[in-house]
């Protein structure tokens, strides 16, 4: 893999891949800048944009099309790859009529989920400033839920046009049976990927709405304070992590 300077972040790509990875890294960049202000913390990014060929040699798991962050590592896949038309074809049975026209209306038809996943990016790139940080790992669902956080709120205060392409996506939990989902406490989401991507990608949504709510109650304070509770030891016991955890299971007694 080749290298391309002019970045704040260590830079890499397949052979092919500059314009598309320049794209990447730009965003990555200004991510990262959010990320340092909002958090206190400037963390090490090394940024990785691999085709197919390259995947399997940068990546954690062979997903490829979304994107991957651990350690001071973000992976970035160079085309669609195709674990967003994967997910889509689990989905699809579940959607109803308007769903599905939401989705044509943001991704075109055929879908171009591209978008969507370029966005996750920020998402897994938080991961990077929790793992330089944080002493201990909280659960997949408190580290989750604070990666979704930053996503929201660096789609609403860096690139507020993304927040369609955020939303629309996200939408399709809403037509999710629980035969397509069967996990969905908390304490399970460690686990759900054992009943396929479409009960994963639930927990993904639902914890996106959850962000989208605590980002609207308290803006970057509560990203930040989260980060910080974590970072000093502290657990779910967090107000904004208790609030979360209550209404879910109030959500999950209602049958929704």
């Amino acid at each position: 893999m080749a290298t391309l300077d002019g970045f704040a972040s260590t830079v890499r790509h397949s052979p092919g891949a500059e314009r598309r990875t320049a794209f990447v890294a730009g965003r990555v960049d200004r991510a990262a800048a959010w990320l340092a202000d909002r958090l206190g913390f400037a963390a090490r990014v090394r940024l990785s944009v691999a085709d197919a060929d390259d995947w399997d040699a940068v990546a954690t798991v062979p997903l490829y099309g979304t994107p991957q962050g651990s350690g001071d590592h973000l992976r970035v896949a160079a085309d669609d790859g195709w674990f967003g038309a994967e997910l889509y074809a689990g989905l699809r049975p579940h959607l109803g009529a308007g769903t599905v026209g939401r989705l044509r209306e943001v991704y075109g038809e055929p879908l171009a989920l591209r978008p969507y996943f370029d966005l996750v990016a920020v998402h897994e790139l938080t991961h990077l400033f929790q793992d330089q940080v944080w002493p201990a790992y909280p659960g997949m669902w408190i580290a989750e839920l604070h990666a979704n956080l930053a996503m929201v709120g660096y789609a609403h205060e860096v690139e507020p046009d993304l927040l369609p392409v955020l939303r629309a996506f996200t939408s399709t939990v809403d037509d999710l049976p629980v035969e397509a989902a069967p996990l969905r406490e908390l304490a399970d989401m460690e686990r759900s990927f054992e009943h396929g991507a479409v009960n994963f990608a639930w927990f993904h949504f639902r914890l996106t709405r959850a962000a989208e709510e605590l980002w609207a109650a308290g803006g970057a304070e509560v990203l930040r304070g989260v980060y910080e509770h974590i970072g000093a030891a502290g657990g779910a016991e967090h107000p904004a992590l208790r609030e979360v955890a209550a209404g879910w299971s109030g959500r999950m007694r209602a049958g929704s």
